[in-house]
């Protein structure tokens, strides 16, 4: 089994058994599900790094039976035209080559990349993306957030390195059934149960995993209730898959801290996407409600002076809001 395959089955959100359709009838096959090839749009902020994240994810990820290993997965990225070298024989997701079962397929499905961090030659994409694998009718899911570093080449850029893989659930933690929720053993706050589950705070399993390993300060859970009260956000990143330090900085993130959110939509809309409804918009009111509640650090498409304190702006924010505390 696949490392990756591995960890998707600590927290599974579909795990068939051969035979178990209905009564007198046939069950029909498991299969992966038919995933639908991500595409940027053309006023995305770093445009060409997040084709080239797109493109490394989807080659990289989807693939038949056997062909997870390293060595396949550099030979499909290569056919492509895509730089191999960010796999390496220890890549976490592939197949160990010597003992690897024929059966293992995988697809992905990118559900949003978001800027990480960018220089005029090197770039993060943290890329929000759902990752299925199928193993002898076991089939597993779950979704990452995956950092992947790219640099520049020429007039292009390459992915050189898959710095993080997303995390994996906390050894305290059991998966509850049907759903990518875990249901945690060792006791979390009443605000991290709440964020958990409410249907207005869309989280990916990375972030899961971090609130349910308690990494998040309990400030950040109980803002983003207040701030999801009247709509829904989708958060990209809470700790785990943000780069470590402020990306080209030696200063340790507010993220690594479990301090800082970023926010990729709000209602189902991207932020980049928003920027055209302006300041006074949805994603500037969440901006300026989030200094009011008392966050002391907040980024996203607009420089804005309020009563409460001011935000931040630069190209890496034209596409999500960072939210944090400094302390």
């Amino acid at each position: 089994m696949t490392v990756l395959a591995a960890l998707l089955a600590a927290c599974s959100t579909n795990n068939p058994a051969p035979g178990s359709g209905v009564e007198g009838k046939e069950a029909e096959p498991v299969q992966l599900p038919e995933v639908a090839a991500y595409r940027v749009a053309e006023d995305e902020p770093a445009l060409d790094v997040k084709v080239a994240a797109v493109r490394f994810l989807e080659t990289a990820f989807n693939y038949d039976e056997g062909q997870g290993t390293a060595q396949a997965t550099r030979e499909r990225l290569a056919q492509a035209e895509i730089d191999p070298d960010a796999i390496t024989d220890e890549t976490p997701f592939s197949e160990d080559s010597e003992d690897a079962d024929t059966d293992t397929s995988g697809a992905a499905e990118v559900i949003y990349p978001q800027l990480g961090g960018l220089t005029d030659d090197q770039a993060s994409i943290m890329a929000v993306t759902e990752i299925t694998t199928l193993t002898q009718e076991s089939l597993l899911s779950a979704t990452y957030v995956i950092d992947l570093r790219l640099t520049r080449q020429g007039d292009s850029w390459d992915v050189t390195e898959i710095a993080s893989l997303g995390g994996t659930p906390p050894q305290d933690a059991s998966p509850s059934p049907g759903s990518e929720d875990e249901a945690p053993r060792a006791q979390v706050s009443e605000a991290a149960t709440e964020v958990l589950r409410s249907p207005s705070i869309e989280l990916p399993g990375s972030a899961r995993w971090d609130i349910l390993d308690h990494q998040i300060d309990d400030r950040l859970l109980e803002l983003l209730l207040e701030l999801s009260s009247e709509r829904t956000l989708s958060v990209a990143v809470l700790a785990t898959g943000h780069p470590v330090n402020v990306f080209d900085s030696p200063s340790v993130s507010n993220h690594t801290h479990g301090r800082a959110v970023d926010i990729w939509a709000i209602d189902g809309v991207t932020i980049s996407d928003l920027r055209a409804s302006g300041p006074d918009g949805p994603a500037g009111t969440v901006m300026r409600e989030a200094l009011e509640q008392g966050a002391t650090e907040v980024g996203g498409p607009w420089a804005l002076s309020t009563d409460h304190g001011g935000t931040f702006t630069n190209t890496v924010h034209q596409d999500h809001l960072h939210i944090a505390f400094k302390q």
